[in-house]
C-alpha cells in the first residue's frame, strides 16, 4: 500500500493512474483509499498521516477538486458514535484563542477610555471648562514639547 498526499493524487488521476476511489468509514471518520492500476493507497497529510474526514461532503468536495466526480463509499466500519471520544484537546488553540480574546478585550477597553476622554474635551468645549488655543498659542506650545523632545534624545 502506498500513500499519496493531495498533489500525487492529483497528478495522478492526470496521468490515468486512478482506477477508482473509496471512501472508507474508520471510527467516526472516513479515509480514502486510492485504487491504482498497480496497487492500492491510501490519501495522507503532510505529516503522513492518514487524512480523516468527519463530513464525508468535504471529502468528496476535496475529491472533486483532484478531478473525481464518483467514487465508492464503504460505510462498514463508519462509527459516527464515536466522534466524542476521537476527539483530540488542542491545548495550542486553546491558548491561542484565550489570547485574543483578551486582545480583543483590550481593545475594546481602550476604545471605550478613547471615546470617553474625547467626549469629555468635546462636552468641556461646549460648557466653557476647555478653551482651545489660538494658533499663536498653539505654535508656542508646539515650540516647548520639539524642544523637550530634542533634549531627551541628546540625553
Amino acid at each position: 500500500m502506498q500513500n499519496l498526499n493531495l498533489e500525487q493524487l492529483k497528478a495522478a488521476t492526470a496521468a490515468g493512474g486512478v482506477t477508482g476511489i473509496t471512501l472508507r468509514g474508520d471510527g467516526a471518520a472516513f479515509v480514502v483509499n486510492v485504487h491504482t492500476q498497480r496497487d492500492e493507497g491510501i490519501l495522507v497529510t503532510s505529516k503522513k498521516q492518514p487524512r480523516r474526514f468527519a463530513d464525508p461532503r468535504k471529502a468528496l468536495q476535496v475529491l472533486r477538486g483532484a478531478g473525481w466526480s464518483e467514487c465508492r463509499i464503504d460505510a462498514t466500519q463508519w462509527r459516527p458514535e464515536e466522534r466524542d471520544a476521537e476527539k483530540v484537546a488542542r491545548p495550542d488553540r486553546s491558548a491561542a484563542l484565550k489570547a485574543a480574546h483578551e486582545a480583543a478585550q483590550a481593545d475594546a477597553d481602550y476604545d471605550k477610555w478613547f471615546r470617553a476622554k474625547a467626549q469629555a474635551a468635546l462636552d468641556g468645549l461646549k460648557d466653557g471648562s476647555n478653551t482651545p488655543y489660538t494658533p499663536e498659542e498653539w505654535e508656542v506650545r508646539r515650540a516647548e514639547i520639539f524642544a523637550r523632545f530634542k533634549g531627551k534624545q541628546a540625553a
